[in-house]
């Protein structure tokens, strides 16, 4: 026999022998799964509540540990204004699973209200904020909704 016939013996014993033994050493895993470790939820259309925008490309960013962040741009067709909103989590069936608690602790009855004010009808304000949710729920959140008002 010759070496290269053996060496493609060889190598068609080890592929084999690999595949054995990858088949046999995860029984029970039909799916694979990924470490998923952020979620962004992005939208796609302005938003209005009263004489309050939110422009388009507002997200929320999802981290595993439950922290939280939000980036949007605002405005108002009136000075002296405020958006308030409040981002809750929902499951594959569209089911409220919580809510996004405000680092800033905007408001000490409602720790879910996130609020920017708006001074001036001529200017268009970004939006940075934080908050947590309970990172228990990660893996159950599959969309977002706002509650919204001005």
């Amino acid at each position: 026999m010759s070496l290269t016939a053996v060496r493609g013996a060889i190598a068609a014993v080890a592929t084999v022998a690999l595949l054995t033994g990858l088949a046999l050493s995860a029984p029970g895993t039909a799916q694979a799964t990924t470490a998923e470790t952020v979620k962004s939820f992005t939208w796609n259309r302005p938003m209005n509540a009263g004489d309050c925008t939110m422009f388009e490309g507002a997200r929320w960013t999802l981290h595993r540990d439950g922290r939280a962040y939000f980036d949007g741009t605002v405005t108002s067709s009136d000075d002296n204004d405020a958006w308030l909103m409040w981002a809750r989590l929902k499951d594959q069936n569209g089911a409220v699973l919580g809510s996004i608690v405000n680092n800033a602790n905007q408001s000490p009855t409602d720790r879910t209200k996130f609020v920017k004010n708006l001074p001036s009808h001529t200017q268009r304000y970004r939006w940075f904020a934080s908050g947590w949710f309970n990172p228990a729920l990660f893996d159950l959140i599959k969309g977002m909704s706002l509650a919204k008002h001005c």
